[in-house]
């Protein structure tokens, strides 16, 4: 999958080579964003980790099995002498004496009881991978929900952007007639200088939403961890009229708080992996307990030994053992590992049930800047309409000589704002609601 990935930017890097720039919706952000993030990379290398631990558990209740070999050679040298026994001299001759040993066997030794210690290992083990993948299923909905909330403000600030150059070229025609209207004497030197002030304040405004629209490209790029020296264009007509469409379904749409964290505690895979932290430091307090308990090993033994090879089956020794220990004082070690695991239990749980109150907060907090937004939006889209009939009239009024040029200025200032209120809105609703389904659980990972 990763490759297909590299291959399409690969792709897309040749287009752009042709074409000058990188187009990208927001399923390509998204794609991206999980495929290119550091961190959902290092978490995926740790979940072999917990694979492993888990291969080790059920190997502890498995017995073991090592083989051996071995090889001596001793050689023994002595020079001789003179032995002198009782008045009487005898002559030892020089000896040298080799030996060569040769063994090999094979052993085995079983757990047969350790206070199930080994059992709730594998138990833990499971509940630890578990936990991981849960958690690993969160962080790529952490980071898909920071990709759309970039790439939703990104396009929020460039229908900003184009609202700004629209106003400027308002002001710019209006400019060049009132200069005009004040040429034939219709109008004062005054409307032409206050409307020079507002032909400025108008380029300020664009160059400053032009500003926040790099930034925040620049923010994005970033984000997917692309080269920003190449040309990126962020665009996505569909996720634009998928606004448009639901704009009476956003108006009627409400939600149930007791159902949303219902769901939230049914699909939050974070939750589901701080509720299985607790579950598996039970068992750790269970493997703690196990030391109190006798450990019983059974133990098998084979062997071969001779001085010659050719013998070595000659040769043989079989040995099978039963070890029995018992603790009877070690210390407080074992009682101070229980205090240790219990306590590390009581805290996962007062956690887990701080995590369903923050939890809690968080999606009556959503819930309620969404019932605003929602509300805004209907203002906002009433104010749109009202605000551009108003700028009509004094347009009109003014080019009869009825109104004056301050009304007009007013007037195209609210119609501008009312604008801008409304993609605010608009924009901030999309990103609320993916933030509630993001708060139960249910944003998708997969685009």
């Amino acid at each position: 999958m990763r490759f297909f990935y590299i291959l399409t930017f690969l792709l897309f890097y040749s287009l752009g080579l042709t074409q000058n720039t990188l187009k990208f919706n927001l399923n390509d952000v998204i794609k991206i964003a999980v495929d290119q993030n550091v961190f959902i990379k290092q978490v995926e290398n740790n979940l072999s980790l917990a694979k492993s631990d888990l291969l080790n558990s059920y190997g502890n209740i498995l017995p073991n099995l090592n083989a051996s070999a071995n090889f001596s050679w001793t050689r023994s040298e002595d020079e001789g002498g003179v032995l002198t026994f009782g008045g009487l001299t005898i002559p030892l001759p020089p000896t040298r004496v080799e030996s060569r040993s040769y063994s090999t066997g094979i052993s085995s030794n079983l757990t047969l009881f350790d206070g199930l210690s080994s059992f709730y290992s594998i138990y833990q083990s499971k509940t630890s991978l578990e936990s991981s993948q849960k958690k690993l299923e969160r962080i790529k909905q952490d980071i898909v929900f920071q990709a759309i909330v970039k790439y939703v403000n990104l396009l929020k600030a460039k229908k900003l952007l184009a609202i700004q150059e629209e106003n400027l070229k308002w002001n710019k025609k209006s400019l060049e007639t009132i200069i005009e209207r004040n040429r034939v004497g219709q109008l004062t030197l005054a409307d032409v200088y206050q409307q020079q002030v507002n032909f400025g304040n108008a380029e300020l405004l664009l160059i400053q939403a032009r500003n926040n629209y790099e930034s925040l490209k620049n923010d994005l790029i970033s984000f997917l961890n692309l080269d920003v020296a190449l040309p990126y264009e962020f665009e996505d007509l569909s996720l634009e009229l998928n606004l448009i469409n639901q704009s009476q379904e956003i108006l009627n749409q409400h939600f149930d708080f007791n159902q949303l964290v219902q769901q939230a505690l049914e699909n939050r895979a974070d939750y589901h992996a701080r509720y299985l932290d607790v579950l598996s430091n039970q068992y750790a307090i269970s493997i703690a307990r196990g030391a109190y308990f006798p450990r019983l090993v059974a133990s098998i033994n084979a062997s071969m030994r001779a001085n010659r090879l050719s013998d070595l089956d000659k040769s043989r020794t079989y040995i099978a053992s039963l070890s029995l220990s018992v603790p009877i004082f070690n210390g407080w070690t074992i009682a101070n590992r229980v205090q240790l695991a219990q306590v590390n239990y009581k805290n996962n749980k007062l956690q887990l049930d701080e995590f369903v109150k923050e939890l809690k907060i968080n999606i009556k907090k959503a819930l309620l800047d969404l019932d605003a937004v929602r509300k805004k939006l209907e203002v906002n889209s009433k104010n749109v309409l009202a605000a551009e009939e108003n700028k009509k009239i004094n347009e009109e009024k003014y080019l009869l000589g009825a109104n004056t040029l301050l009304n007009l200025l007013i007037a195209n200032s609210q119609h501008v704002q009312a604008q801008n209120e409304l993609i605010n809105s608009t924009y901030d609703y999309l990103i609320l609601k993916k933030q509630i389904e993001y708060l139960t659980g249910i944003l998708e990972t997969e685009y």
